[in-house]
C-alpha cells in the first residue's frame, strides 16, 4: 500500500460564537490525554491529538481477492441481520448496500455517473453570475468545466472530475448567496452520484493532494461564517454534507465525516434560522445513526464469517485449530446468539450469549463518584479526529500496516496480521468510536453560570443536544455497544478492546456531570442515558452503574431538598426496571449478594419506593382525577424516550424555561401513586420470573430428545469458552460469567448478611462486634493489622464508634491504633490536607487523653513520611493540636465571644520548631484553610445536607428577609440550594468516578476480576422477597386505606403477588403476614363500614384460596375464618338476627391463641357493643354482591376443589378449618342453635376426599379425630349431637369402604365416639354414642373390620357406668355381638377386647345380675372359642376340622402366639375380676372358673405360656403379701379377713391343686411355688402362716411319689430359708437401757447408725428374703431422716440410737456427755433404780415383729415334724437332705438356749416391756431338740440302703446333742424350774429310750458317755416314765459290761408324742454355773 499523508482540512469560523465552544485550557486538560494534543481552529473540544494516521492508498479499493474469506454479497441483500439490527429497522435509513460498500466503488463507478445534466445547469448558472464576471478564475473554470462537458458528450467516465470540482469549489465562495447555493447544491448531487469517488488521473505515490471526496466537504464546511452565515446557505451546507454522509458507494470517514458532523452541530447551535436548527438537528441525528448503522451491518458479516470459519474448523476434527472458534478471548461465540430468541432485548444476559464483559473486581480504594475522571481504562491515543477521509484500499500487500492478534481463533498468536475485512471493519469502528466520543465531550463542557440557568443558552442546547444524541445512539444501537465483534485498538499494545470498554470512561464522565443536573430537561435525557446503561450495559458497566445508583439516583431520593421532577423521574426509571424480571434479579444476585458492593441495591430500590409509597399526602377527589387524567394523556403522547425516534425538538424557539407548572395536583401524590406501581410491577416481575422458570423446566422435561441434544450441544459450547477466558486489554481480563448457583448465592447473601449484622453490632457495642468479626472470619485474624486493615477497608463502620474505640487506653486497642495510623501514607502531602484525610478515616474522640493519642501517633506517622517537613515531630503534635483548636474557635456553633483572629494564632504557635517559628505567612495559609473549609466528617456533611430543607433554614432576621424580597424572593434561594446540592452530586460522582477508573487500571493486571453473574434461575426469587416483604407490605396495606377504588385494586393485586412468591418458596412469615393484612382487610369484622373495596379484596381471597391452596399451610386459618364471617353476613343480611349468629372473631379477639404467630399484621379492631336490639346498618350493593352466584360458587369450589389438594396440603386444610369450627363453637356459647357452618364443612370436605389414600386419610383422621373429640365434650349438648349426627355419617361413609387385614383405620376413626362417652357427663350424650354405634353395627356390620376394636373400647366405658339404662344397653348389644358375630370378632383381632368389655360388666358391682351374666359369658366363650372355626385353636381342640375355616372375612395378622391371643385374654379376665371385682360372690365365681378353665385346658399349654401366666396371673394373686403398700392399703379394710379368709386361701389351695394336676408340666416352678408359699408363711397374720404351712404341707404329702432328688434338694433349701427367715436374731439387741453408755458418748440425730456388736441390720426383722420389698420399712428412718409417722423403728439398732431417740421425747434432766472438760461424776452403775421405760408405737410394733418370728419359727419346727414323721414323705427324702434340714433344727436349738440362758438380756427386755412377764424360747429349745432327735434316731435305726450309708453322719449328728440334753436336764433346780423340769422331761426319756435301742457294738462305745448323765439323772427327782427309762438303760448297761441277765422292767407310761409343744406359755429356765 502506497504512503499517502493525508493532510488535516481545517475549517475556519472567524465567528466568536463558535469559539465559546472551544474548551478552557483546564477543559482540555481534563479532556486530552498527552500533552502534545493541542486544538485546532475551529474545532470543538472532541477532537483528539493530531499524530499522523496510518498511510492510506487513495486509489480504489479492490474487491475481495479468493485469499480473503469473506462472503460475496452483491446487493448485501443476504446480509445475516442479528437481532438487533431488526430491532432498529424503524431507523429513517438503513445502508442496505453498504456490506461491501467500500471495496466496490470501482465497479459501480459507471452507474453512478449516469447523467451530467443537472451539472451543466449549475455551471451556466454560475457563468452567468455577477461573480463569475468578477472572478477571472472562476469565469475560465466554469468555462473549461462546460467545455470538458460537451467534448466528452455527457460521458462521466471521460472528464476528470477535478475538472468540474474547480468551478463549484470557487463558487461556493462567491458573495452572491444564490451563486454559493447553486454551487452547494451541485456538489451535493455530485457526492451523492458517488462522482468524486476518486480522481480522474492516478495520483502519486507522494502526492500530498486530499481525495476529491475530503476536498468537497471542506469546500463545503468552508462556505459556514458562523451566524453571519446567510440562512439559505446553512440549509445548503446541511443538505449537501448529508448527502456526502449518507452515500454509500463513497464512504466517508474519519476526518471528514468528523468536520461534517461537526459543522452540522454548529449550524444547529449558531444558526438564528429556527427552521435551520431543527433540520440541522435532524441531519445530525440521521448522520450518526448512519455511522452506528454501518458498524452494525459490518458486524452482522463478521458475525456470520466468524460462523462459517468455525463451522469449517468443526470438521477437521484432528486439527488442534478445531477449537479455536470465537474472538480474541470473548467468551461465548457468536452463533449462540442465532440460537436464542430474536426478540430479546437483552442478548447481554443470557449465560451463552458473547456479552459477559469484564467487570473490574475493585480491590483498591473505595469507588465513588469521584473516580469517574482524570483516568482512563482505554488509551486511545492513536484513535485521531483527523483519521482519512476515504478508505480505498486495504490489500495483504507486503507494506500494509500490520496490526496484531485478531483473528477468528481465540487463541491466534498476537502477530498474525489482520485480515483486510477485519481492518476495514475497525475503521468503520472507529468512525462510531469518534463519533461518540465527540458527543460525550460536548455533552461533559462546563457552563457559565448565566448559561447554566438559561435552557436557551448556546451551552445549555450544545449540552442537551450532546445528551440527546447519545441517548438516541444508546437506544437504536446497543447491539454495537454489546457485541464482541466491535473491537477497536488501543496504542499500548494494539490489543483489540471492545466498543463499550473503549467508550465507557466518555459515557461514565458525561453521565456523572450531568446525571444530578437540576435543569429538567437535562436530568431527564441523563436518566434516559442511565436506563439505557441500567437495561443493556450492565454485564459490562456492573461497577459503574452501582455508584450511579448508589451516589446520584438513591442520594437524590434520599435528599428532602431534591426537586420533585428529579425524584418523579427516577421513579420512572424504576418503575421500568421492576418491569425487567432478569434485570431485577442480577441486581440483586450483583448488589445485594456482593460483599464488594457498595449497598444493596435492589433492597434498597424497594425499600425507597415503599418508602415514597408509605408517605402521607393530602389530596382531594378533583385532585386524584386530574392526576388521571395527566396520566392518560401522557401515555398517548408519542415520546422520544422509549421510541427512540428523533429527540425532541431542541431549537431555542422550542426550549422554555422549565416553568414552575402549578399541577392540579400534588407533586408529592404523583410520587406516590408511581412508586406504588413500580413496586406491583416489580412483584409482577417476580412471580413472571419464578412462573416463567418453572415452566421452562415443564417444558424441557417434556421436550423430546432433539432439543436436548441442542441444549447439550449448546452447554458444552457455553462451557469450552467459558472455562477458558483469554486475558484482555485493560480490564485485567474478559471475564467467564460465574455459574447461577442459587446456593452458593444464597450463602454469599448469608455471608453479607451476617457481615452487616457484624459491622452494626460494632457500631453499638465495638468490642463486642470486633469478637464477632474476627469469629465469623471477616476479619483474618486478631493482629492488630489485620483489624486496622479491616477498618480501613469498610466504610459501613461507624466513625464516631471507630474514634472510642481505637482512642481507648487498652494496650491492645493502642496497637490497634498505631496499625491503623501507620496503614495512611502522608508522603508528600501537605500538613492539613494530611491532617483532614487523617480524621476523615475516624471522628475524633472528645476526651483530651485520647486526642493526645491519636495526635501523637499522627505526628510521628506524618514526620515518617515527610521527614524534612519540620524539625522533630513534635512540631506537627503540637502544629495538629493547634489546627483542631482552630477548627473548634473557627466553626462551633456553641463558642461565645470573640473568635480567633490569625495573628491569634500565629503567636500561639511561636517557638513550636525546635525553638524556633514557622514562616509567618504558613501559618495565615493554614488559618485561612481552615476557617474558610471547617474540617468535618463528610458523612455528617451529607447527612445534614440530605436532610435540610431550604424551608428548615434559620432566617437571619429582618435584613435577611428584606434582602430575600429584593433578590426576588424565596424560591430563588430555594433553586440556589437546590443547585447547589446538584452541583456537590455532580462534583462528587466526577471524583468518585476517577478514582474507579484508577483502581480498575492498577488492579486490572495483578488481581481477578468481579464476575457478573447472570440470572439464570428462579430460586433467587426467594430470599429477594425474603428481604423486602417488609417494605412491600407496608406500602399495599398503607395505600390500600385509599377511596380510589383504582388503587385499592393495584394494592390488593400487590397483595396477591405476593402472597404467589410467598407461596412458591414457602416463606411462612411473609406469606402469613399478607394473607392476614388481605383477610382483616375484607372489613367482615365490621359488616357495617364494609365497602365496596372490602369486596375486592375478599374476592382475591378466595381467588388466592384457589389458586395457591397447595402452598398456603398455616394461612388457611386466614382464609376460612373469613369464609366463615361471610357465610355470617350472608345470613344476617338475609334478615336473621345478629345476635343469632354469632361472631368468630369476637371470641379470637378476646382471647388470641398464644401459638398463633401474628406477623406485622395488628389485630382487628374491636367491634363496638350494639347498645339496641335492631341488625346492623350495612350497605345494600355489599350485602347483594356478598351473596351473588360468583361469590357462593367461589366459595364452595374451595372445598370441592379440596380434593385435588396435595397430601400436605389437605392436612392444612383441615387443619385451619377444625380451628376455624372451634372457634365457631366457642363463640356459640350454650347457644341453642350453634354455628356449625365449619363443622358442616368438615363432613362435606371428608366426603369430597373419600377417595384419599389411606395413608394420606389417617394423617387428616389424626386432626379430625382430635376435633370431635373436643367438640363431642363440649359444654353445649345440641353442638355435641351435631358432632355425634357428622361422626356416624362420616363412620357411616368410612364403613363402606373395604379395609384390608392389617390396617387400622376403622380403628381410629371410632376412636372420637369412645373418647366422647369416656369423657361427657351427660347420659343422654352417652345414650346417643351407644345408639350411633349400634345403628352401625345393624346397618354396616359386614364391613367392620379393625373398628371392632374400638367398638369394645366404648361397651367397656359403658360397662362401667353408674346408669342402669347405658350398662343395660350396652350389654344387650355385646351379648347380641357375642351370639350372632362371634367369629368376625376373632378373625378380626377383637376377641381380646370383646373380653375385656365383658370383664368390665362382671366388675359393675352395682348390677350384680349383669355382673353373674358376664361372668358365665366369660365362662362360656371357652368352649364357644373351641367350636368356633375362625379360632386356630379350634383345630387343635379338635372341634373342627382343618378344611373348615370358618368365614370368608381375611383375619387380622396378629405377632401374638395363639394361646396369647384367645387362652391369655379369658385367664387374665378372671384374674382380673378376682383381684379388682367388689362382689363377694363375683369374685368367687371368678377364681373358681380361672382353676376350673386352667385345669381343663391346661394340659397343652407350652411351658413359655404357662412363665406368662405364673408371672402375669398367678403370682400376682398372692403379691398383696409381698408388697407392704398393698398390706398397708388393705390393712384397715374390713374385708380384709373376708379376702384373705375366701379367696386368697382358696386361691392358694387351688395353686396346690394345679401343681399337682399338672406336675409334669409344672414341677420346673417347684421352686417358685415353695418361694410362694414361703412368702405366705412369713405373714404376721397368723391364719395366713398356718394355712401356708398346711399348703407346704399338702404341696409335699400330694407329690410325695413324684418327688425326686433334685426337687428334694430344692424343698429342703426352702425349709432352710425359712428358718433363716424366721430366726429372732433381734432378740440380742433389742434390748437398749439408757443406763447404757456408747462409748462414743451420747449418739447425735435418731438415725445415727453406732451399733452395739454384731448388732444386725433393720432388714433382720422382716420376714421378706433379702430380694423382696423393704422399702417401706427402709424408708423410715435412713440417713437420719425419721418419718413423722414412725420416728422410731430405728431404735433397735443402737444403743446411741435409741438413747437419742428418748432423749427426744422425754428431755432427760441430766445432761449429755459430749465433752471431757466437763463435770462427769454421774456414776456408771446399771443397777440403779431406772425411770418406767415408754413403749412407743413403733417399738411396740417392732417387739411385736421379733415375737412374730419366734412364734413362725415353732411353726417351721411342729411343720417339720409333721412333715418328716409322715412315713410316706420320711420313705422318700434322701438322707443327705434330712441330715441338712437336721442341722437347721441344731441351730434353733442353740439359739433358743442362748438367749434362754442370758438372764440380763431378758430382764431387760421384760423391762423395757417387750413382753409381760421375761420372755424366754424353752418352747423353741425343747421342740427342736424332740424333733432332732426323734428323727435321728430313726434314722439311725433304719435298716435301708440310704439309711445305712449315712448312719456315721446320723451317729456323729445325734450323740453331742443327747448328750448337752441330758446333762442340762440334771442340772435343772426342782424348786425354781419345775416348769422346764416337766417341758424337757419327754424329751430326756426319748433319749434315753433311743440310745437304749442302739445295736451292741454302738451302744457299748457310747457308754462311757452316757453312764455318768445315768448317774446324775438318779440324782434328781424322777417321775415314773424317767425311771423307767433309766432302769432299761442300766440294765442295758449292765448287760453289756457286767453280763448280768435281763429282768422284768417297769411298764411304759403313754405319753403324747408332741407333749412338749402342749404348754403354750414361754418358761422361764435358768441356767446354772453357765
Amino acid at each position: 500500500m502506497a504512503d499517502v499523508e493525508p493532510t488535516p482540512a481545517i475549517v475556519h469560523t472567524p465567528s466568536e460564537k463558535l469559539q465559546e465552544e472551544r474548551p478552557s485550557v483546564e477543559e482540555d486538560e481534563r479532556n486530552s490525554h498527552t500533552p502534545a494534543e493541542s486544538p485546532r481552529p475551529g474545532d470543538t473540544d472532541e477532537e483528539a491529538p493530531g499524530t499522523p494516521h496510518a498511510p492510506q492508498d487513495s486509489s480504489d479499493m479492490a474487491t475481495p481477492t479468493a485469499s480473503t474469506p469473506t462472503i460475496a454479497l452483491p446487493n448485501g441483500s443476504d446480509t445475516p441481520r442479528t437481532t438487533e439490527f431488526f430491532e432498529n429497522a424503524n431507523r429513517p435509513r438503513t445502508d442496505s448496500q453498504s456490506t461491501a460498500a467500500t471495496t466496490a466503488t470501482t465497479a459501480t463507478r459507471p452507474s453512478t455517473r449516469s447523467s451530467l445534466v443537472f451539472v451543466v445547469t449549475a455551471l451556466e448558472t454560475i457563468a452567468t453570475s455577477k461573480d463569475a464576471r468578477r472572478s477571472k478564475k472562476l469565469g475560465e473554470s466554469t468555462t473549461a468545466a462546460l467545455a470538458a462537458i460537451k467534448k466528452a458528450g455527457g460521458d462521466p467516465s471521460r472528464i476528470n472530475p477535478e475538472v468540474l470540482f474547480e468551478p463549484l469549489q470557487l463558487a461556493s465562495e462567491a458573495t452572491t448567496v444564490a451563486v454559493s447555493i447553486t454551487a452547494l447544491d451541485c456538489i451535493g448531487k455530485l457526492i451523492s452520484y458517488s462522482y468524486f469517488s476518486v480522481p480522474s488521473e492516478p495520483q502519486g505515490e507522494n502526492s500530498e493532494v486530499p481525495p476529491l471526496i475530503e476536498r468537497a466537504i471542506d469546500t463545503i464546511c468552508d462556505c459556514f461564517q458562523g451566524e453571519a452565515t446567510p440562512p439559505e446557505v446553512q440549509l445548503q451546507i446541511v443538505k449537501s454534507l448529508l448527502a456526502a454522509i449518507l452515500n454509500d458507494k463513497i464512504v466517508v470517514h474519519g476526518a471528514g465525516l468528523l468536520k461534517a458532523v461537526r459543522l452540522t452541530y454548529n449550524i444547529f447551535l449558531l444558526s438564528k434560522s429556527t427552521e435551520n436548527q431543527q433540520i440541522a438537528q435532524g441531519a445530525l441525528t440521521q448522520m450518526v445513526g448512519t455511522v452506528f448503522e454501518r458498524v452494525k451491518t459490518r458486524l452482522s458479516v463478521k458475525e456470520s464469517r466468524i460462523n462459517l470459519s468455525r463451522v469449517s474448523l468443526n470438521e477437521k476434527a484432528n486439527s488442534d485449530e478445531s477449537i479455536r472458534v470465537e474472538e480474541d478471548g470473548d467468551t461465548a461465540g457468536g452463533d449462540d446468539s442465532d440460537d436464542n430468541d430474536e426478540d430479546d432485548d437483552e442478548k447481554t444476559v443470557e449465560p451463552t450469549e458473547p456479552s459477559d464483559k469484564p467487570v473490574e473486581k475493585h480491590t483498591g480504594p473505595k469507588i465513588t463518584l469521584q473516580s469517574f475522571e482524570n483516568s482512563m481504562n482505554f488509551n486511545d491515543d492513536r484513535i485521531h479526529d483527523n483519521a482519512p477521509t476515504l478508505v480505498t484500499k486495504i490489500k495483504g500487500k507486503p507494506g500494509s500496516r500490520q496490526v496484531s492478534g485478531q483473528d477468528t481463533s481465540p487463541n491466534a498468536p498476537a502477530d498474525i496480521e489482520m485480515t483486510d475485512e477485519e481492518e476495514e471493519d475497525e475503521i468503520f469502528v472507529k468512525d462510531a468510536y469518534l463519533v461518540f466520543r465527540a458527543m460525550c465531550r460536548l455533552s461533559t463542557k462546563g457552563l457559565p453560570v448565566d448559561q447554566a440557568l438559561d435552557v436557551r443558552s448556546q451551552g445549555m442546547r450544545s449540552k442537551l443536544f450532546s445528551l440527546h444524541i447519545i441517548h438516541t445512539i444508546l437506544h437504536n444501537n446497543i447491539a454495537v455497544f454489546i457485541s464482541p465483534f466491535a473491537t477497536i485498538r488501543t496504542s499500548s499494545d494494539n490489543e483489540p478492546t471492545t466498543f463499550v470498554q473503549a467508550i465507557k470512561q466518555y459515557l461514565c464522565l458525561s453521565l456523572s456531570r450531568n446525571g444530578s443536573s437540576s435543569v429538567k430537561q437535562v436530568f431527564e435525557v441523563s436518566c434516559e442515558i442511565f436506563w439505557q446503561m441500567l437495561k443493556n450495559l450492565r454485564v459490562m458497566l456492573k461497577k459503574e452503574i452501582e455508584v450511579f445508583l448508589k451516589e446520584v439516583y438513591l442520594a437524590i431520593l434520599d435528599r428532602r431538598n431534591a426537586a420533585a421532577f428529579q425524584k418523579q423521574y427516577i421513579l420512572t426509571v424504576f418503575g421500568r426496571l421492576g418491569a425487567d424480571p432478569r434485570a431485577l434479579v442480577e441486581m440483586y444476585l450483583n448488589y445485594d449478594c456482593d460483599r464488594t458492593a457498595l449497598d444493596n441495591m435492589y433492597q434498597r430500590v424497594v425499600e425507597h419506593l415503599s418508602r415514597i409509597s408509605s408517605t402521607p399526602v393530602t389530596v382531594t377527589p378533583v385532585q386524584q382525577q386530574a392526576y388521571q387524567a395527566e396520566r392518560e394523556r401522557k401515555a398517548n403522547q408519542y415520546d422520544w424516550q422509549t421510541r427512540g425516534t428523533m429527540p425532541p425538538a431542541l431549537s431555542t424557539a422550542n426550549l422554555s424555561a422549565p416553568q414552575a407548572t402549578e399541577h392540579a395536583y400534588p407533586p408529592e401524590y404523583a410520587m406516590k401513586q408511581e412508586s406504588l406501581e413500580a413496586l406491583v410491577e416489580i412483584l409482577r416481575s417476580l412471580v413472571n420470573w419464578s412462573e416463567q422458570q418453572i415452566s421452562d423446566s415443564m417444558r424441557n422435561a417434556k421436550s423430546d430428545s432433539r432439543s436436548s441434544v441442542d441444549d447439550t450441544r449448546s452447554s458444552m459450547d457455553a462451557r469450552t469458552y467459558t472455562e477458558s477466558p483469554n486475558p484482555g486489554v485493560d480490564s485485567g481480563t474478559v471475564t467467564p460469567m460465574v455459574e447461577d448457583d442459587p446456593s452458593e448465592l444464597e450463602r454469599a447473601k448469608q455471608r453479607k448478611t451476617a457481615l452487616t449484622n457484624a459491622l452494626r453490632q460494632f457500631n453499638y457495642k465495638p468490642k463486642r462486634g470486633l469478637k464477632v468479626l474476627i469469629k465469623e472470619g471477616f476479619i483474618a485474624s486478631d493482629s492488630p493489622d489485620d483489624i486496622a486493615r479491616f477498618f480501613h477497608e469498610h466504610d459501613q463502620l461507624d466513625k464516631k464508634a471507630l474514634g472510642e474505640f481505637m482512642g481507648e487506653g487498652d494496650e491492645e486497642n493502642i496497637k490497634i491504633m498505631h496499625a491503623f495510623v501507620n496503614q495512611m501514607d502522608f508522603t508528600k502531602t501537605r500538613f492539613v490536607d494530611a491532617l483532614r484525610r487523617f480524621l476523615q478515616s475516624f471522628r475524633l474522640p472528645g476526651e483530651a487523653q485520647k486526642i493526645d493519642r491519636f495526635m501523637l501517633k499522627f505526628a510521628e506517622r506524618y514526620i515518617t513520611g515527610n521527614p524534612n517537613a519540620y524539625a522533630n515531630a513534635d512540631t506537627a503534635y503540637v502544629l495538629s493540636y493547634s489546627v483542631i483548636m482552630l477548627n473548634v474557635d473557627q466553626h462551633s456553633k456553641k463558642m461565645k465571644g470573640k473568635r480567633m483572629t490569625p495573628e491569634d494564632f500565629i503567636k500561639n504557635n511561636r517557638g513550636i520548631n525546635d525553638n524556633a517559628d514557622l514562616p509567618e505567612e504558613y501559618l495565615r495559609g493554614i488559618y485561612e484553610d481552615i476557617s474558610n473549609n471547617e474540617i468535618v466528617l463528610e458523612t455528617e456533611q451529607e447527612a445534614a445536607a440530605a436532610n435540610t430543607t431550604p424551608a428548615a433554614q434559620p432566617s437571619g432576621g429582618l435584613a435577611a428577609n428584606i434582602g430575600q424580597a429584593l433578590t426576588g424572593g424565596g424560591r430563588d434561594l430555594q433553586r440556589e440550594a437546590f443547585v447547589q446540592a446538584s452541583e456537590q452530586m455532580a462534583n462528587k460522582t466526577e471524583q468518585l468516578y476517577k478514582q474507579l477508573l484508577r483502581t480498575q487500571r492498577r488492579t486490572a493486571a495483578a488481581l481477578p476480576v468481579s464476575k457478573f453473574i447472570p440470572a439464570s434461575s428462579s430460586k433467587h426469587i426467594g430470599p429477594m422477597f425474603e428481604v423486602t416483604w417488609m417494605p412491600f407490605l407496608t406500602a399495599l396495606s398503607g395505600q390500600a386505606q385509599d377511596h380510589n377504588i383504582e388503587i385499592v385494586k393495584l394494592c390488593i393485586e400487590g397483595v396477591k403477588l405476593a402472597i404467589r412468591v410467598s407461596c412458591l418458596f414457602d416463606l411462612e412469615n411473609p406469606r402469613q403476614a399478607f394473607v392476614s393484612f388481605l383477610a382483616r382487610f375484607t372489613n367482615l369484622y365490621n359488616l357495617s363500614e364494609m365497602k365496596a373495596k372490602n369486596v375486592e379484596a375478599l374476592k382475591v381471597l378466595i381467588e388466592v384460596a384457589h389458586t395457591e391452596g397447595n402452598l398456603l399451610r398455616e394461612s388457611w386459618r386466614d382464609i376460612l375464618t373469613c369464609i366463615s364471617q361471610l357465610d355470617r353476613f350472608q345470613l344476617i343480611s338475609t334478615g336473621i338476627d345478629e345476635r343469632a349468629i354469632p361472631d368468630v372473631l369476637k371470641a379470637q379477639i378476646q382471647k388470641q391463641p398464644a401459638a398463633r404467630k401474628n406477623l406485622n399484621v395488628p389485630q382487628a379492631p374491636r367491634r363496638r357493643q350494639t347498645s339496641h336490639a335492631s341488625n346492623i346498618q350495612f350497605q345494600a350493593d355489599v350485602a347483594e354482591e356478598s351473596r351473588s352466584t360468583d361469590m357462593i360458587r367461589g366459595v364452595d369450589r374451595i372445598f370441592t376443589n379440596t380434593a385435588n389438594l396435595s397430601g400436605e396440603a389437605i392436612v392444612d386444610f383441615v387443619k385451619a378449618l377444625t380451628q376455624v369450627s372451634w372457634q365457631e363453637i366457642q363463640s356459640s356459647g350454650q347457644s341453642e342453635s350453634p354455628r356449625t357452618f365449619s363443622l358442616q364443612k368438615l363432613v362435606e370436605i371428608s366426603g369430597y376426599n373419600m377417595t384419599r389414600v389411606r395413608f394420606e386419610w389417617t394423617n387428616i383422621w389424626q386432626i379430625l379425630g382430635a376435633h370431635f373429640n373436643e367438640v363431642g365434650c363440649h359444654t353445649n349438648t345440641n353442638v355435641v349431637y351435631f358432632a355425634l349426627n357428622s361422626l356416624r355419617q362420616l363412620s357411616m361413609r368410612f364403613m363402606e369402604i373395604e379395609e384390608l387385614p392389617g390396617f387400622k383405620f376403622q380403628k381410629d376413626f371410632l376412636k372420637p365416639f369412645e373418647h366422647i362417652i369416656s369423657n361427657t357427663s351427660v347420659v343422654a350424650v352417652k345414650d346417643m354414642v351407644l345408639r350411633c354405634l349400634i345403628q352401625m353395627i345393624q346397618a354396616r356390620g359386614e364391613n367392620i373390620r379393625s373398628g371392632w376394636k374400638t367398638m369394645f373400647g366404648v361397651f367397656t366405658v359403658a360397662a362401667k357406668e353408674p346408669y342402669e339404662g347405658i350398662v343395660n344397653l350396652a350389654f344387650e348389644n355385646v351379648t347380641q355381638v357375642y351370639n350372632t358375630r362371634f367369629g368376625v370378632v376373632i378373625s378380626q383381632g377383637a376377641f381380646a377386647d370383646l373380653i375385656v368389655c365383658l370383664t368390665e360388666f362382671s366388675k359393675n358391682f352395682k348390677f350384680q345380675k349383669k355382673s353373674l351374666s358376664a361372668i358365665e359369658l366369660l365362662k362360656q366363650s371357652v368352649p364357644k372359642m373351641l367350636r368356633t372355626p375362625e379360632c386356630p385353636l379350634s383345630v387343635q381342640a379338635g372341634f373342627i376340622k382343618e378344611t373348615d375355616q370358618g368365614s370368608s372375612i381375611p383375619k387380622q395378622p396378629s405377632r401374638q402366639t395363639q394361646e396369647e391371643q384367645f387362652w391369655f385374654p379369658v385367664l387374665f379376665a378372671f384374674h382380673d375380676v378376682l383381684m379388682t371385682g367388689e362382689d363377694l360372690e363375683v369374685r368367687s365365681r371368678a377364681l373358681g372358673h380361672l382353676f376350673e378353665t386352667l385345669i381343663t385346658y391346661g394340659k397343652g399349654f407350652p411351658q413359655d405360656f404357662w412363665d406368662i401366666l405364673w408371672r402375669q396371673l398367678l403370682y400376682p394373686i398372692f403379691m398383696v403379701l409381698k408388697s407392704k403398700s398393698e398390706m398397708s392399703k388393705i390393712l384397715n379394710h374390713e374385708e380384709l379377713s373376708v379376702w384373705l379368709s375366701t379367696t386368697m386361701i382358696q386361691a392358694l389351695r387351688n395353686m396346690i391343686k394345679l401343681f399337682t394336676h399338672f406336675f409334669e408340666s409344672l414341677e420346673y416352678m417347684l421352686d417358685r411355688f415353695l418361694e410362694l408359699l414361703a412368702l405366705c408363711i412369713c405373714q404376721e397374720n397368723d391364719t395366713l402362716a398356718r394355712i401356708g404351712s398346711n399348703c407346704l404341707q399338702q404341696l409335699i404329702l400330694q407329690n410325695v411319689q413324684k418327688f425326686q432328688s433334685h426337687h428334694w434338694s430344692q424343698i429342703v433349701k426352702a425349709f432352710v430359708e425359712l428358718f433363716q427367715r424366721t430366726e429372732a436374731s433381734a432378740l440380742f439387741s433389742a434390748a437398749t437401757s439408757s443406763s447404757y453408755t456408747p462409748t462414743n458418748g451420747v449418739g447425735g440425730t435418731p438415725g445415727s447408725k453406732t451399733p452395739v456388736a454384731d448388732t444386725p441390720p433393720p432388714a433382720d426383722l422382716h420376714l421378706a428374703s433379702m430380694g423382696d420389698d423393704l422399702s417401706e420399712d427402709n424408708a423410715l428412718g435412713i440417713n437420719g431422716l425419721a418419718a413423722p409417722r414412725r420416728p422410731s423403728v430405728v431404735t433397735a439398732t443402737s444403743d446411741a440410737a435409741s438413747i437419742s431417740t428418748i432423749d427426744q421425747r422425754m428431755p432427760s434432766p441430766l445432761p449429755k456427755r459430749q465433752t471431757q472438760e466437763l463435770e462427769d461424776y454421774r456414776p456408771e452403775d446399771q443397777d440403779l433404780q431406772q425411770p418406767p421405760i415408754v413403749v412407743t408405737a413403733a417399738r411396740r410394733r417392732f417387739f411385736n415383729q421379733i415375737i412374730t418370728k419366734c412364734v413362725l419359727q415353732l411353726l417351721m419346727i411342729e411343720t417339720v415334724q409333721e412333715l418328716f414323721t409322715n412315713d410316706s414323705v420320711y420313705d422318700k427324702i434322701p438322707s443327705g437332705e434330712l441330715l441338712r434340714l437336721m442341722g437347721v433344727l441344731k441351730r434353733s436349738y442353740h439359739f433358743a438356749k442362748k438367749f434362754n440362758a442370758d438372764r440380763d438380756l431378758r430382764t431387760r427386755l421384760f423391762r423395757e416391756g417387750f413382753m409381760k412377764q421375761p420372755p424366754n424360747l424353752l418352747k423353741q429349745e425343747s421342740g427342736s431338740a424332740a424333733v432332732y432327735i426323734s428323727i435321728l434316731f430313726r434314722m439311725y435305726h433304719d435298716r435301708s440302703n440310704d439309711r445305712a450309708a449315712s448312719r456315721t453322719a446320723t451317729e456323729t449328728a445325734l450323740i453331742p446333742l443327747c448328750e448337752d440334753i441330758v446333762a442340762s436336764y440334771v442340772e435343772l433346780d426342782e424348786e425354781t424350774q419345775q416348769r422346764n423340769i416337766v417341758t424337757w422331761r419327754p424329751v430326756v426319756v426319748n433319749v434315753l429310750d433311743g440310745y437304749v435301742g442302739f445295736p451292741p457294738g454302738e451302744f457299748e462305745k457310747h457308754i462311757d458317755i452316757f453312764a455318768p448323765l445315768i448317774v446324775g439323772l438318779l440324782g434328781t427327782d424322777m417321775e415314773p416314765e424317767v425311771r423307767r427309762a433309766v432302769q432299761a438303760l442300766v440294765m442295758r448297761i449292765f448287760e453289756t459290761r457286767l453280763g448280768t441277765g435281763r429282768i422284768p422292767l417297769m411298764t411304759p407310761v403313754a405319753t403324747s408324742p408332741r407333749g412338749s409343744f402342749n404348754s403354750p406359755t414361754f418358761a422361764r429356765r435358768a441356767s446354772k454355773g453357765r
